[in-house]
Formats: C-alpha cells, sequence, structure tokens
C-alpha cells in the first residue's frame, strides 16, 4: 500500500489494527507525497489555489482550512504564501525544493507521533519503510521512533511469527529518475546479499516495495516518449514494468510470500512457484485504503485476503 502523503489513509491503516485484530502492521512505502499546493493570499484578503482541476478561491479561514484537510487527504502537502512569496517560488525552484522537503519530514513525523499513540508497539509489531519516492531525508524520521517501538526495517533480518524478513525499498530504472532506483543487475546483487542473512529462505518474508516482473502484479499502462498512456481503440495498452532481478530472486530462493507495492494499478495476488506474491495497489489520493490480511503460523502461510475502505 502506497500512501504518498495521504492523512485519510495513514489514519484507516492505524485502524485497521483494531478492526482486523492484527498482531502485525506493516507500511512498506511510498509514504511521501509528491505536490505542493501553495494557497495564495490576495490583497482584497481572499486565498485561491489551484489543484484538483480548478482554481479555488476562499474568503474566511474556516473556507481554507477545509481546503487544507482537503489537500492532506488526498496526499497533497500545502504552504500559504502572499503574491511576493508566490512569484519567488516561481523563480526559485530550489527554495520549492526545500519547501517540499520541510513539509515532507514535519507530516511524517505528525504522523508517527499519532501512530504511537494509538497502537501498542510493544503488543503490535510495526514496521514503516521508504520506497522509491521517497527522499532519504525521512529514514531519519522513522528511526526517531525507533525508541517507541516503530520498526525501521532496512538492512537487518527481523522475525514475524519464526519467518525471517528482509526489506527493500529499491526498484528498477523508472522513466521519473526516482530517488531508489537500481540497475537490474545491481538490484539483483543487493537482494541477494541480504537473502545471503537468512537461514531458511523458504520459510523467508521478501518485503521489497518492488513486483517481480512478468505477474499481475507489475501491469501498468505503456507510455509514450512523451510519458503519456498510449491508447488502442480507445483503450490503454498495459505493459509489465516490474522488477527482473526480484523475480529471479524469488524464484531462486523460494521465500514463502513476497509483499510488493509500487505499481498501483495491479493491485493483485500471483504465485511464482510455491511463492504468493501479493500488491494491494494504491488509491491514495481517492483516501482509499488498500490492504491484505496475511495470516501466519510458524509452520505455514494460512490465509491471505485482500480488503480495502
Amino acid at each position: 500500500m502506497d500512501v504518498h502523503g495521504s492523512t485519510i489513509v495513514w489514519r484507516k491503516w492505524i485502524k485497521a489494527a483494531e478492526e482486523y485484530r492484527a498482531d502485525v502492521l506493516i507500511l512498506a512505502g511510498d509514504l511521501t507525497g509528491k505536490v505542493l499546493v501553495p494557497i495564495v493570499k490576495r490583497a482584497d484578503s481572499t486565498f485561491t489555489a489551484r489543484y484538483f482541476g480548478r482554481r479555488w478561491v476562499m474568503s474566511s479561514e474556516s473556507e481554507v482550512r477545509e481546503f487544507e484537510e482537503r489537500l492532506e487527504g488526498a496526499g497533497a502537502y500545502y504552504i500559504r504564501v502572499d503574491e511576493r512569496e508566490l512569484e519567488e517560488m516561481k523563480n526559485n525552484p530550489d527554495l520549492v525544493s526545500k519547501l517540499m522537503n520541510e513539509k515532507m519530514v514535519e507530516r511524517l513525523r505528525l504522523w508517527l507521533h499519532f501512530l504511537v499513540k494509538r497502537i501498542d508497539t510493544d503488543m503490535i509489531t510495526t514496521i514503516v519503510m521508504p520506497g522509491n519516492d521517497d527522499e532519504y531525508l525521512i529514514d531519519n524520521v522513522i528511526r526517531e521512533f525507533e525508541d517507541y517501538g516503530v520498526i525501521y526495517p532496512l538492512d537487518k533480518v527481523l522475525e514475524i511469527e519464526g519467518h525471517e524478513v528482509i526489506s527493500s525499498p529499491y526498484v528498477n530504472p523508472t522513466p521519473w529518475s526516482t530517488p531508489r532506483e537500481m540497475e537490474e543487475k545491481d538490484l539483483e546483487k543487493y537482494l541477494e546479499k541480504l537473502m545471503s542473512k537468512v537461514r531458511n529462505p523458504r520459510t523467508s518474508i521478501l518485503n521489497s516495495h518492488c513486483p517481480p516482473y512478468g505477474t499481475h502484479l507489475d501491469l501498468a499502462p505503456k507510455l509514450d516518449k512523451n510519458l503519456r498512456p498510449v491508447f488502442i481503440g480507445g483503450v490503454p495498452e498495459y505493459v509489465h514494468v516490474g522488477s527482473k532481478a526480484v523475480r529471479k530472486i524469488i524464484e531462486k530462493h523460494k521465500p514463502l510470500i513476497g509483499l510488493h507495492g509500487h505499481i498501483h494499478e495491479s493491485g493483485a495476488m500471483d504465485r511464482l512457484g510455491n511463492t504468493v506474491v501479493l500488491n494491494p495497489g494504491s488509491e491514495y489520493s481517492e483516501g482509499v485504503l488498500r490492504g491484505f490480511i496475511v495470516e501466519l503460523t510458524e509452520e505455514r502461510l494460512v490465509n491471505y485476503w485482500r480488503v480495502e475502505g
């Protein structure tokens, strides 16, 4: 499940622990949003903004707060500025990047404070992992909460119900050059190194943000050279975009389960040999929580089913 800055989805994920009596919570990236929306105070004391495909005009504090909450629910960040500050942002991409990073850190820190207030991390194993779209600066924000029981899972082997867990935020190259990408050969080496730390690969859990290539989990719209979807007869053409390295590691080491995300359109379950691979997909901008409930014992995978709400 990729939340991409949506506070509504984050809160639903936490609520799911209560609703489903979960012993383990895993949110395996992407955590942060992609858009910063300026809310501009005009000379006539109104506020304006452009988002959701339209121009908004707000005349009261309550209207502005309602709009900010709507943005936050859809995963967007916001900042109140005057007209001079807006011009400065337009002319200074570095300033916009700095403000965006500050907003990412601020929201994630608020989320994690909310998490540790609502979840007893002594009773519920709680794992929070970045994904390929997340800047490296957020890793330290997650680590700040390790003393409160939140688990930052990278570069270590965890254990869930007797099953070893290794985690990877990296994906094969995308058209958008996101922060955490690796060429396939490098990703294979990275995953192989992680798997070498596992005592029993066939009972392990591979928590890889990137799904394996050529499955129901990695279908996305084909893009042209301008990054626009390709249509055939009015229907978008889909292609496999997952990682061949991830698939190779799964086929070689045969983990019990693969937990994946990244490809929002491909919420699905599949199998590679005896390995069950899962991707809940994502509708973060609509405030929809998508996830999988997985039932395990020390001996086997008992059951798994997809939920959303």
